[in-house]
């Protein structure tokens, strides 16, 4: 199997894993249903800036759509009592640093916005009791 059938056989089944029809998934691509429907025959070659945007959709890797060995994407995920779950499947390691690193700077903003107000409410307080 090449990559463009590769690829076309993990965006089907991830549509209906998700339940989103053609015509949804086309129109967050921005495309037609019918130019859709080719990329999932795998009639139409997909490029990187389309395989990017079906990755940020399916909350998923460009890497991990167009390679095997990627079942778990393929396969509603299940809890232990056998009840499908809307959990994506594990983190790489990049991922995680990414979301690491996204957090810490998010702290850091949260720090800095609170030394602001308390700067802001010491001035008002100043400027009240005059």
């Amino acid at each position: 199997m090449n990559i463009t059938e590769l690829c076309a056989k993990k965006l089907k089944t991830l549509r209906e894993i998700n339940d989103y029809t053609q015509a949804y998934v086309a129109n967050q691509l921005d495309i037609s249903q019918n130019a859709y429907s080719l990329l999932e025959k795998g009639a139409t070659k997909i490029t990187l800036d389309r395989l990017e945007e079906l990755a940020i959709l399916y909350k998923t890797t460009p890497q991990d759509l167009i390679t095997e060995g990627f079942d778990s994407v393929l396969s509603k995920p299940q809890d232990p009592n056998g009840a499908h779950t809307n959990f994506p499947p594990a983190l790489s390691v990049l991922e995680k640093k990414m979301y690491e690193q996204t957090i810490n700077r998010l702290e850091s903003n949260i720090e800095r916005l609170y030394e602001m107000i308390g700067q802001i409410t010491s001035k008002i307080s100043v400027s009240q009791s005059q």
